[in-house]
């Protein structure tokens, strides 16, 4: 076995899955040296992650990439719920009164494989590629940077980083090398995804939920003309594992006469499945890392929580997870901001995760959970209430909002500036979309461009001229080696004034990721004084010339 020279990069990025190609993108886009690893051969060619929620896509938004994610997908507008071959309910995830703050209030279809390949084809473009077929063997933190050992075929290589992201997935050599545990539980049931061809009437742009006695089960369309079938099947359905390793890889292929029998007994569907493109069984486990980060070393998706697929949250996780954690990377590397940003990933980042991990044990347990309570909520309260509940707009809003991942914030972090409660929108918060009179646009628009963006709204009752507002931020562009961009809203932007609570003349401080750092309604110069302190305390200034 040989042994080749060291390489230098600013970023190594272990894991080439949803959350590792975004981290890396992000990255990339600042212009920072990357490199991506992956012990596979290449991107996976099943469609296994299928749902891409609101707030993904306005990170691909970000990346200027949503759209083609939307041409590329099926946008899942509603959710149908049946019991016994009739519809339930069915709960609109679009329209008027649901989620008004988002570009895109829809779910999106879109196979794990073709969203994978939008981050490659990206990538390419920024000149990084994935070495494939490259395994990761060790991780040495050396406090000025990261050694790491990889190797491809019998060629092995030292990787010398200043930072290093783990994103290789639930069985995290990453995680493993630096001695971090991941506790958790396993659930008893046993999974099935299947992606198949049918030879039946089912609408189109819906997810198909059906209550039967062991849970739910769904089918929606992934394009192409196929549907992924998921949901837990009954004991003795299928084989179970001969192992009990903490991974959502499959473990399984069900025979295709097992899969129909799944399908006519317990879909409840008028057709007949017609073709089988993929099956597979595999386990639910519920774990989260000990640490998310320790040193120059953070981890990333899977390598840092997995939890059951309720509500197709997982992949979206990672990716917020990318998103968060890869601006505070590029910033600290390119010597713009301070080291004590990195600190904030982890706080944020695992707050984030055990909720979702919270609400997707609830609703796993009430959809699959067999004991004789839940089995009795399930069949007999659930049935007689699904309905109504579903009409009622403030549920409906609710839903969308768990699932979209809109309602994630990060209040109370470092990374945003304390305040007084003025108003629902806080720092901490995701900047919503609102619509521009004048562009025809959105004001995601304008935070697609890289660094701190500073919305300075005129107010609809202004206490500050616009005069004052061009002042007051005139200072900020040159003070910071990163860029704080600076944008006036004019009053005659009533709606984005609406939306941003901007009664009176408001200041909005967006970090690189959407999310607000700071919110202020200053009067005068002297009150923009709690945001310098702020960006002083994460960016570095520029050095004073003196004359």
């Amino acid at each position: 076995m040989t042994t080749s020279s060291n390489a230098e990069v600013d970023v190594l990025v272990v894991g080439a899955g949803p959350s590792g190609l975004a981290t890396a993108l992000a990255v990339a886009r600042y212009g920072l040296r990357v490199r991506v690893v992956d012990h596979k051969d290449g991107p996976v060619e099943q469609a296994r992650a299928t749902m891409v929620h609101a707030r993904t896509l306005e990170y691909l938004d970000h990346f200027g990439l949503a759209d083609h994610a939307m041409a590329q997908g099926t946008p899942i507008t509603h959710v149908q719920v049946y019991d016994q071959n009739r519809g339930s309910a069915e709960l609109p995830l679009a329209g008027r009164g649901i989620e008004g703050r988002t570009r895109f209030p829809c779910a999106l279809s879109l196979p794990q494989s073709k969203f994978e390949a939008t981050l490659v084809t990206a990538l390419a473009e920024y000149g990084v590629s994935v070495d494939w077929n490259t395994r990761l063997e060790d991780v040495t933190d050396h406090g000025h940077n990261v050694g790491a050992t990889v190797r491809r075929g019998a060629q092995r290589e030292q990787v010398v980083a200043r930072r290093l992201v783990g994103a290789d997935g639930a069985r995290s050599t990453v995680r493993r090398c630096l001695g971090i545990a991941f506790n958790g539980s396993t659930y008893p049931q046993i999974g099935l995804l299947a992606d198949v061809a049918l030879d039946a009437r089912l609408p189109p742009n819906r997810l198909r939920l059906t209550l039967t006695r062991g849970g739910f089960v769904g089918v929606v369309p992934i394009g192409d003309g196929t549907y992924r079938l998921f949901g837990a099947v009954p004991p003795g359905f299928g084989p179970t594992p001969s192992w009990s390793e903490t991974t959502h890889d499959p473990y399984a292929q069900l025979a295709r006469d097992r899969l129909r029998k799944w399908w006519r007994e317990y879909f409840q569907a008028d057709g007949e499945l017609r073709d089988v493109v993929w099956a597979s069984l595999f386990r639910f486990h519920s774990c989260i890392a000990d640490r998310f980060s320790t040193g120059n070393v953070f981890l990333v998706g899977d390598a840092a929580h997995i939890h059951n697929p309720a509500g197709g949250q997982g992949l979206n996780l990672g990716v917020g997870d990318a998103t968060n954690l890869a601006w505070k990377l590029a910033l600290v590397s390119s010597g713009e901001a301070k080291v004590s940003i990195l600190r904030s990933y982890e706080t944020e980042r695992r707050r984030v995760a055990r909720t979702i991990m919270h609400n997707t044990d609830r609703g796993f347990k009430l959809e699959l959970g067999g004991n004789a309570a839940v089995m009795w909520i399930r069949m007999r309260l659930l049935r007689r209430l699904v309905r109504p509940l579903t009409r009622l707009p403030l549920v409906r809003k609710i839903v969308f909002r768990i699932l979209s991942q809109t309602w994630i914030s990060y209040r109370g972090s470092p990374a945003v500036a304390a305040g007084p409660a003025t108003g629902s929108l806080r720092a901490g918060d995701r900047a919503p979309h609102t619509a521009l009179a004048t562009t025809s646009g959105s004001i995601l628009d304008v935070l697609r461009q890289s660094g701190y963006q500073l919305l300075m709204f005129e107010g609809i009752s202004p206490t500050a001229s616009l005069g004052e507002l061009g002042r007051i931020g005139a200072e900020l562009p040159e003070r910071y080696l990163s860029p704080v961009r600076v944008h006036v809203i004019p009053r005659a932007e009533t709606a984005a004034h609406e939306t941003y609570g901007a009664h009176h003349t408001r200041v909005v401080l967006v970090r690189p990721d959407g999310h607000i750092a700071l919110i202020g309604e200053p009067r005068g110069p002297r009150d923009i004084e709690p945001l310098i302190t702020h960006l002083d305390g994460i960016l570095l200034t520029r050095p004073r010339v003196l004359t």
